[in-house]
């Protein structure tokens, strides 16, 4: 059991990972993702890095909001 929970993490370690390079690299959404739901999933990852210690990455996120928010 404790295998696949390591895998469950590492895919989602994998995936938050994947998604962030699409949102900073090439800034593609989903169609249903309007302004709030924007912010509120990027405080999510941001909170997610936070807890990984990668602040590079949370600095280039709150960037992103910060654009959000002032749009």
């Amino acid at each position: 059991m404790i295998g696949i929970k390591n895998n469950m993490e590492n895919y989602l370690d994998l995936t938050i990972e994947e998604v962030y390079d699409v949102i900073t690299e090439i800034n593609v959404w989903p169609p249903s993702f309007k302004r709030p739901k924007k912010i509120k999933f990027l405080n999510s990852m941001i909170k997610y890095f936070i807890e990984k210690e990668e602040y590079e990455k949370c600095q280039q996120l709150q960037n992103i909001v910060d654009g959000l928010e002032n749009n």
